[in-house]
């Protein structure tokens, strides 16, 4: 383990300069970086009041946003790590390569793969333990005033967050689709459940969304969050009483399955040996393909079993070449559902967009990386079930408002400093 913190030390290490100008850049640094994954999380609930009450808002605003914040999070650490280069530069290669042979230019594709690279180095040079401890515990009381404030008055919240002019303003939706909404939910994008709900069915369809704007999100919070708190609390007793239930209170409110459920295998989780870990996505894959081919042309059910129907059935129509990446694909052609794959087979989206080379690659630096104690690699086994499910049925894994506070707070767990907090300049 020794050898492991000095390699880490000299990885991270910045360039030679002054103790104390090292030690006054680290204590700047570890204040601001907690910072900039909250700042993930809020920006869109800041942009919709903002477009709301004050002046209407463009796609690229929200673009710019995004851009902004991993702009910052690159500039904190930019002289802290030469492993991140050279990730960067391998897969700025490996992408150019893809997109010039399909003549197509994604820069979603881009901007996935570097939310989780540099939160994870953010983390990884500037994360603190009590940081992050305080970070998620901030994030749990805000999501829970917003969830409070808008299934207790939801008119009044609608009048300052308009959730469904706001995703119109952003591009995310169409007016024609957010009339489908308006009718069943007040306008609300994603947070309405058109059969009953499977938590607490006497609350009704309305799902709260909160500061995340979609009710997916708030399961996929709680899912992360819970898994920090059982990390860091277990000793604390009221605290880890206190935080499971207002995260338990989220779940139900926002009707989020998949956090409930993910809650609960978390807490059966074992450490699993990566070789294990690296084949289970292709596992699951294999297993969605051939569910869709058992279940046939059955109607679909918005039930988890109708999930994986769904996205087996798209992620069994792409041909060889969209399987490498090498084809543009409208993995939209023979779908049987009116929603959108993209979102509902996350899978496909990875195997189009990235390659199945590309995204072994990817997934295999992440397996087999070094974590620095048990805690780390619990976390990162919890990292990759979370993707591993979650991305049977949805993309949400990619969002930076959940994507930016997961890798933060594993990168915190990987960092040799992570205990050590910087508070003078001597």
């Amino acid at each position: 383990m020794s050898k492991y913190y000095a390699s880490m030390n000299a990885a991270y290490s910045p360039p030679i300069a002054s103790a104390a100008g090292i030690k006054h850049g680290i204590t700047i640094g570890q204040r601001v970086a907690p910072i900039v994954p909250l700042a993930a999380v809020l920006y869109n609930f800041l942009l919709c009041f903002v477009n709301t009450k004050i002046s209407g808002i463009g796609p690229s605003i929200a673009v710019a946003a995004e851009i902004v914040l991993i702009g910052i999070a690159i500039g904190l650490v930019w002289n802290r790590s030469s492993t991140m280069y050279a990730i960067l530069l391998l897969l700025a290669a490996y992408f150019y390569a893809v997109m010039v042979y399909r003549s197509e230019f994604d820069p979603k594709i881009i901007r996935d793969i570097l939310i989780p690279i540099v939160f994870f180095f953010l983390g990884c040079s500037l994360g603190t333990l009590k940081g992050g401890d305080r970070l998620v515990t901030i994030l749990i009381l805000i999501t829970l005033g917003a969830a409070l404030f808008e299934w207790l008055a939801v008119d009044t919240y609608v009048r300052y967050f308009d959730v469904s002019n706001y995703y119109i303003a952003r591009g995310t939706a169409d007016a024609d689709q957010q009339q489908s909404f308006d009718q069943y939910n007040q306008g609300f994008f994603n947070s309405t459940r058109f059969d009953n709900r499977t938590l607490l069915p006497f609350l009704g369809n309305h799902r709260v969304s909160g500061i995340f704007l979609e009710a997916p999100s708030v399961g996929n919070f709680a899912a992360i969050a819970f898994a920090w708190v059982l990390l860091r609390d277990r000793q604390r007793f009221w605290a880890l009483i206190t935080k499971t239930f207002i995260l338990v209170a989220l779940v139900a409110l926002a009707d989020a399955r998949f956090g409930l459920y993910f809650s609960i295998f978390t807490l059966l989780l074992p450490l699993i040996r990566p070789t294990a870990l690296f084949v289970a996505p292709f596992l699951a894959m294999a297993g969605l393909v051939t569910y869709a081919g058992v279940a046939g042309n059955e109607a679909f059910s918005n039930d988890m079993l109708g999930r994986f129907s769904y996205a087996g059935e798209i992620l069994s129509g792409i041909n060889s070449l969209q399987v490498f990446g090498l084809q543009v694909s409208d993995i939209t052609s023979g779908v049987r559902f009116a929603s959108d794959p993209v979102t509902d087979s996350a899978y496909t989206y990875l195997i189009v967009k990235f390659g199945i080379l590309g995204a072994a690659a990817i997934w295999a630096l992440f397996i087999y990386s070094p974590a620095a104690d048990k805690n780390a690699a619990r976390f990162k086994t919890v990292i990759a079930f979370y993707y591993i499910l979650a991305l049977t049925i949805a993309a949400s894994v990619f969002t930076i408002k959940t994507a930016a506070l997961l890798w933060f707070l594993y990168g915190t767990l990987n960092n040799p400093h992570r205990d050590v907090r910087y508070t003078a300049y001597k």
